[in-house]
């Protein structure tokens, strides 16, 4: 019995093993993304009142300025930039601007396993992979629609 449980461990990690794992890949850099001098100015004033991600940061006046100073396609390009956290920000200001292809986006974070962390209040620090807190962010806007957002969690999941 021991004998065929070793073998098919060892199929196992054979087969396994051979399997490309998917990752994100950010595709540029914040130093590249902020030569534009204008955004460069508007992250900057965003960024210095605002160095953590916090539950509620689209009720705060330089968040708010932020997302009205920059332009979609700026923020797109900070979703590639290579420090999650800017990711995010600026996944949640496309989210506040009605990005229509906000899934597109979101699904191109699939695989993005890199870690952030988002202040709830004043003491609680909560740890999520990028992905998860884009999925987590398009929640309170289906809320309405729950099955919709069920159903994309589901694909987004895979389950």
């Amino acid at each position: 019995m021991n004998k065929y449980f070793y073998i098919l461990s060892i199929v196992v990690l054979i087969v396994s093993c051979g399997k490309d794992v998917e990752i994100f890949k950010p595709t540029t850099n914040l130093e590249n993304i902020l030569e534009n001098e204008k955004l460069g100015k508007v992250y900057y004033e965003f960024r210095k009142e605002n160095i953590y991600l916090t539950l509620g940061i689209d009720t705060v006046k330089s968040f708010k300025k932020f997302v009205a100073e920059t332009s979609i396609k700026e923020l797109i390009s900070l979703t590639e930039c290579e420090r999650p956290v800017v990711r995010c920000f600026a996944f949640k200001a496309l989210i506040e601007k009605d990005y229509p292809d906000i899934k597109n986006i979101l699904f191109r974070h699939k695989y993005d396993e890199e870690n952030v962390e988002e202040f709830q209040g004043s003491c609680i620090r909560m740890n999520f992979p990028v992905k998860t807190y884009m999925l987590n962010k398009l929640r309170p806007f289906a809320s309405y629609k729950n099955k919709e957002y069920l159903d994309l969690e589901k694909e987004f999941m895979g389950n």
